[in-house]
């Protein structure tokens, strides 16, 4: 396709945009349980675009010129570790929870550098169900990843992955909760071990780190995951989860300040002069930056209480509920509100292709576990939980009688194809 040589009238943009968006699936209709989206409601969605719109020009690249950007920067990351119960540390806005992970795992081999100058081959040992970005951050930081089968319930299997510790060992991961079957890994243990070897922990909590404080503050039981737990060194958080900011925006933490200065990228050969950066980006859109404090500064501790609970009113009847279905079952004991169901007697991807075809977009079923996942629970997909689990049920029900089959073309896919 050329470049057009005509610019587009106004009214024609909008109209050519509106076309190819029909496809698109209805979101805000909550016809995607549990990916992308994480809706809190209309008020909070609005706030985030609002803001978006006053601050679309600025660029957290040059914060000198632009003090409101480093003003938010700084109180969002104040908030975030107010609610990691930090004691003092340091933190910064990235694109999501990629790139905090990336810039938590290049902090934590700069840090290796300097405090473990021994080490020649560095090596991070995980978890089978970490999220595929530590692998994707090792690939370009030059880092040997070695990763475990977990338990049977899940969790991280202790006894193998100290077994495959080595004195090459810098960073050790626990995911909280993890991104598939929801449980949260042995924290605590995991970051005792890691500090007695002199080794960099870090929880992944990009899904839940928003809301596991304030459903802990609601009274429902959270395993230990943050900067109380001796030993964890970085945590990265999404903001734009289930802190309800648009996309993208995460948080990369530290528990001790002192360590952030791993963190930076610092060049002066260059003709220009000295070019610094805390993340990835250069340019770094201070928009979204803008939308993260106008959202949270909106909702407050209370309204992020109160969506919590919200959310656990979806979660308690997905988990009571789907096992009412004639031979599914969920997997393990969701910690959180991330959970994945299976079944007894079908195959998965059959009832992935039903539940696509009475129009919910379906993510392709893990293999290991065969599942389903419902992901990150948004409000929007609570609105219609009950209409899902009659359609699951049929779906259920037409695949046991033989009925009729589903076409498994139909299933979406998480990731880009």
């Amino acid at each position: 396709m050329q470049f057009p040589e005509k610019g587009l009238a106004e009214a024609d943009i909008w109209l050519e945009m509106e076309a190819a968006r029909k496809g698109d699936v209805d979101w805000r209709g909550g016809r995607l349980p549990g990916f992308y989206v994480h809706f809190a409601n209309d008020d909070v969605d609005r706030i985030g675009k609002m803001a978006l719109e006053k601050f679309h020009a600025t660029n957290a690249l040059g914060l000198g010129a632009f003090p409101s950007i480093r003003k938010f920067e700084s109180e969002v990351v104040d908030w975030a570790l107010s609610l990691f119960h930090a004691n003092g540390g340091a933190g910064s806005i990235t694109s999501g929870g990629t790139e905090s992970i990336f810039i938590a795992m290049k902090t934590a081999r700069e840090w290796a550098k300097a405090n473990r100058p021994e080490v020649t081959k560095p090596k991070m040992v995980i978890s089978k169900s970490a999220h595929p970005a530590f692998d994707k951050a090792a690939k370009y930081l030059g880092l040997e990843v070695v990763r475990i089968e977990p338990r049977t319930d899940f969790k991280t299997d202790i006894d193998a992955l100290v077994a495959a510790i080595d004195e090459q060992t810098i960073i050790m991961v626990g995911s909280a909760p993890q991104f598939t079957v929801g449980v949260f890994d042995q924290i605590d243990e995991l970051a005792e071990i890691a500090a007695s070897r002199n080794i960099w922990f870090h929880t992944d909590a990009c899904v839940g780190g928003f809301l596991a404080p304030f459903a802990e503050q609601n009274g429902f039981p959270i395993p230990p995951w943050d900067f109380r737990v001796k030993g964890v060194k970085s945590i990265s958080a999404d903001l734009h989860k289930y802190g309800f900011t648009p996309k993208g925006a995460s948080i990369v933490a530290f528990s001790d300040a002192e360590d952030s200065k791993y963190q930076v990228f610092d060049f002066d050969n260059w003709s220009r002069g000295r070019y610094l950066t805390h993340t990835f980006a250069g340019t770094r859109t201070g928009a979204n930056i803008a939308a993260s404090w106008a959202v949270m500064r909106f909702l407050g501790n209370e309204g992020y209480r109160k969506i919590a609970e919200q959310i656990w009113q979806v979660r308690d009847k997905l988990i009571k509920l789907i096992p009412e279905i004639d031979g599914l079952f969920i997997y393990g004991k969701p910690e959180l509100t991330v959970m994945s169901y299976g079944s007894k007697t079908l195959d998965v991807s059959d009832i992935a292709a039903g539940l696509s075809s009475k129009g919910w977009y379906t993510v392709a079923p893990s293999p290991n576990p065969p599942a389903i996942n419902l992901g990150i629970l948004s409000l929007a997909f609570g609105e219609v939980v009950d209409t899902y689990l009659a359609d699951l049920a049929e779906v259920v029900d037409e695949l046991k009688s033989g009925d009729r089959s589903y076409d498994r073309s139909a299933i979406g896919s998480y990731g880009t194809q």
